[in-house]
């Protein structure tokens, strides 16, 4: 009997407290005051509450987990959404700085004549003994090569190869570039070639030509791919040179060649322009 009891206790406790609620209920329905009825009620009380409190916390704990959820999934909609305006603000400054750009080169295009057409650089050499870049306008476009390559700032190179919608752009910083060009000052003549640090560098320069650092050079015409006058560079540094005769000057380009993203193609001749 007393191990039937301990493994059903749960449910005869429970059994117990129904009955004594049953004969509470049939008490008080009789209109009887029953004096054991009114010790049960007073000792049941604190077991109430507790139920009562322990119910009530629960259900607030409850409601409290639903509004952290709420509260939660909707910081994270917040933060997308902040992300997203981000992006946006993000893409919008990169298109008023590309607009601005073409802008720029749009106003320079006005000061020489020729045909020309806009391109945007979407690759560049990684080998450190190559300075090339690639533009996306080709064959399709009207452009061919040795076709001159600038930016508002300055000369950037020429194209050596196509296909039909791109095309391949030596810098003037390569060793085996080369482009016809004098001092705008003392209209002094010389190459200004691609040199090993980076720079360039005049080379053929008379002796007794007038060359001073600080000098602008600009491009001769002579060519037949450069229009006339279009900045080259600075010159940093005048040097003897290896033969008696001649002298050399270091330019630094004026066009910031690792910078560009967009330059201005020529797409006639210059030499068709003195025509």
């Amino acid at each position: 009997m007393l191990d039937f009891f301990r493994r059903n206790r749960v449910l005869v406790a429970s059994a117990g407290l129904l009955l004594l609620s049953l004969l509470l209920s049939v008490g008080a329905r009789g209109g009887r005051r029953d004096p054991v009825a009114g010790v049960v009620l007073e000792l049941m009380r604190p077991l109430q509450l507790a139920v009562t409190g322990a119910v009530d916390a629960a259900t607030g704990l409850w409601r409290s987990y639903i509004a952290l959820v709420g509260v939660t999934r909707e910081n994270e909609l917040l933060r997308r959404r902040i992300r997203e305006l981000e992006q946006q603000l993000v893409h919008g400054a990169e298109m008023q700085l590309a607009e601005q750009r073409l802008d720029q080169l749009l106003r320079f295009r006005s000061t020489f004549a020729g045909d020309s057409i806009a391109a945007q650089i979407i690759g560049r050499d990684p080998l450190p003994w190559s300075r090339t870049v690639t533009i996306n306008k080709g064959a399709n476009d009207g452009i061919g090569k040795n076709a001159a390559v600038l930016s508002n700032q300055g000369v950037v190179g020429q194209t050596i190869a196509n296909s039909s919608n791109a095309a391949r752009v030596l810098l003037i910083t390569d060793h085996n570039s080369g482009v016809d060009a004098i001092i705008q000052r003392s209209r002094a003549h010389g190459i200004v070639k691609g040199a090993l640090d980076g720079g360039c560098v005049m080379k053929y320069l008379d002796r007794e030509a007038s060359v001073e650092t600080g000098d602008l050079v600009v491009t001769s015409g002579l060519d037949g791919i450069f229009p006339k006058g279009i900045v080259i560079g600075e010159v940093t540094e005048v040097n003897p040179g290896t033969r008696g005769l001649l002298k050399e000057a270091e330019i630094r380009p004026s066009a910031p060649l690792a910078q560009l993203e967009e330059v201005l193609i020529v797409t006639r001749p210059a030499v068709e322009e003195m025509q």
